[in-house]
């Protein structure tokens, strides 16, 4: 028979493991010479206290052509912290416009600001998301 105490602690420890397992997101919507707004979502309050999202920079790359987006991120804690980052772009309708949709492993050390860039797949970008999550391991696909 399990005790109340260990039925407790087995609780705990089964929702710390869920926790933190969806990326934080910060929506940017890109609008006439730029910024249109921002919208931050956090999944992971965890990793929220490390790495926060600052200053977002969007630049038309020409005339008719594809925009660049910069998010700055920022180590709010004193230690280096390892996470993963990708972006994601979506055209006026909603739709998914990305090809490649990986995480790319990063790192920032102790109070490191620095900006994240991607660059929009097609003209008709309108709107980003920036992701970040902790570090996920590689695992066998089996072939």
């Amino acid at each position: 028979m399990i005790s109340i105490k260990r039925y407790v602690w087995l609780i705990v420890l089964l929702m710390a493991g869920c926790a933190g397992t969806a990326p934080n997101i910060l929506h940017v919507q890109a609008g006439p010479g730029g910024l249109s707004s921002k919208k931050e979502e956090v999944n992971d309050s965890s990793l929220s206290r490390k790495i926060t999202f600052g200053e977002v920079s969007i630049r038309a790359l020409g005339l008719g052509s594809s925009m660049e987006a910069q998010v700055i991120l920022q180590n709010s804690s004193s230690k280096d912290v390892t996470f993963e980052y990708r972006f994601i772009w979506y055209d006026a309708a909603g739709f998914e416009l990305s090809t490649v949709t990986s995480w790319i492993p990063a790192y920032l050390s102790g109070k490191e600001a620095r900006g994240f860039k991607s660059t929009a797949p097609g003209p008709n970008a309108t709107s980003f998301k920036c992701m970040i999550r902790r570090p996920h391991p590689i695992t066998d696909t089996g072939s």
